[in-house]
């Protein structure tokens, strides 16, 4: 049977998508023919809904796509196709903190009881929106409607700045804060959205371009303390954000054709990412909440408790490469051992392998916020403990982003709600007047859990070798 043009408005992927894991043990159209006449599909929807001729000619087609999905990646000389990049993916914790270099600068403008606060919340909101939208963009992407995915970037950037805008607006009005609260928490999360836009397209060289200008000003107000030099240092902030801005903006519109019918309508592309979208935006507000709220009530009166988790920033990246890493390496043990109890083995020593180097990168990380406060003074037994908090958290992440990668985001939420059972919910237990130490030790002992919990999973997971094909 010969399709004809296919209409816009179903894809194969609407037609796969309710019909679960089945269709994907298929060996021949003929089977795909009987799974489509069992859920009621006829030779009439096949044409009105599909442009096909009849059910046969789809089941063809969806047979055919079916087959590419499950193809494994075309390797590259030498080997399989890596998506661990070292220099690009270990750099973007630092890529994410360029902006704090202007701070000093911003903190004249908005004051200092007002930049904490404001970035805390901020920095809350565009983690949400942020993962959420890349997610789903990343979702996109991978089943060809780049174009869309554009537009869901573009929309997640949209709602975060104008969040931004009226979360500080409220702010400003009801503690009469002002009115660089919200210009601060609007170039906020104008970065912090865009930034990530960048990186999922891989142009960390862009950002670093883009954002050095900020840095250099950053510095030379450091050093040199004027005022003036202060509100250029902010200008030069506005200017290389807005420019970050523009650069996402760019490559949103830039990838996937503009004709509107090249893809199906974002809104029935939606409906299909529901199922997943539901549980990541769970995961990203629980994750949020417990380490914000870590560090929030810190922020004006312990500076030293607040600024010991920097290395987690810092370090983002290197978690980053090393759960790619781990993909990498247990597709290539696939390959050289014969028996699933050996991938299960190897596995398990390459995760804990995995988990020890970023302890140890995270570790080496957090000694650097730690030697300042030490430097200046201002080093405690709880800035220690908090600094040992965010390893632990750190070390979690990285199995997080490795069960992410296997859909398991209700597990995820699970654990982290365990997590946030014992802090803060526990810290209502403690004694009045409890002194900061023993709050901090409480979320340590939560990270604990979390980590735990998370290993325990995917120890478990190891035992699945098909996931890792």
């Amino acid at each position: 049977m010969t399709a004809v043009e296919p209409s816009p408005q179903r894809s194969i992927d609407d037609l796969i998508e309710p019909m679960g894991t089945g269709v994907f043990r298929a060996v021949e159209p003929l089977q795909v023919a009987a799974m489509l006449e069992s859920q009621g599909l006829n030779d009439k929807i096949a044409r009105e809904r599909y442009g096909h001729d009849d059910v046969f000619s789809l089941a063809e087609a969806a047979y055919s796509h079916i087959k590419a999905m499950n193809a494994p990646p075309r390797p590259q000389a030498g080997g399989l196709l890596k998506r661990a990049r070292p220099a690009a993916q270990m750099l973007h914790g630092l890529l994410y903190g360029m902006p704090a270099a202007l701070l000093p600068a911003a903190s004249g403008l908005v004051g200092t009881q007002w930049l904490m606060p404001g970035l805390v919340l901020t920095t809350g909101l565009g983690w949400v929106l942020g993962s959420v939208a890349a997610r789903v963009a990343y979702s996109l992407i991978g089943r060809g409607y780049p174009r869309s995915a554009g537009r869901v970037l573009r929309s997640g950037l949209v709602v975060g700045v104008v969040g931004a805008m009226l979360l500080a607006g409220v702010i400003a009005v009801v503690r009469n804060g002002p009115v660089t609260l919200v210009a601060l928490c609007v170039m906020q999360m104008a970065f912090q959205i865009a930034s990530g836009i960048l990186l999922l397209y891989r142009r960390e060289g862009w950002l670093g371009v883009i954002m050095m200008p900020a840095v250099v000003a950053g510095v030379a107000y450091i050093v040199i303390g004027d005022s003036w030099v202060g509100l250029l240092t902010v200008c030069v902030g506005v200017a290389c954000i807005a420019a970050t801005v523009a650069g996402a903006l760019r490559l949103t519109l830039l990838h996937g054709p503009d004709a509107p019918a090249a893809e199906p309508p974002l809104r029935e592309l939606a409906r299909l990412e529901t199922s997943t979208l539901l549980p990541s935006l769970l995961y990203a507000g629980l994750t949020a909440i417990f380490l914000l709220q870590a560090e929030g009530r810190y922020v004006l009166d312990r500076t030293d408790i607040a600024v010991a988790g920097a290395g987690l920033v810092l370090g983002m990246g290197i978690l980053e490469y090393r759960a790619h890493a781990f993909e990498d390496q247990t597709r290539a043990a696939i390959r050289e051992v014969r028996y699933p109890q050996d991938f299960t083995r190897r596995s398990r020593w390459l995760l804990a392998k995995g988990v020890l180097i970023c302890v140890a990168a995270l570790s080496a990380l957090s000694a650097l916020p730690l030697t300042f406060l030490y430097v200046t003074g201002d080093l405690t037994d709880a800035s220690v403990a908090m600094a040992a908090a965010h390893v632990i958290v750190g070390g979690a992440y990285f199995v997080a982003f490795l069960l992410a990668n296997q859909a398991k985001v209700v597990h995820l939420c699970v654990a982290q709600a365990a997590a946030l059972a014992v802090h803060p919910v526990g810290r209502l237990f403690l004694p009045e007047g409890h002194p900061a130490l023993a709050d901090v030790l409480l979320f340590t002992a939560a990270a604990t859990l979390f980590l735990l919990i998370l290993l325990t999973l995917m120890s478990h997971g190891l035992r699945d070798v098909r996931q890792y094909r």
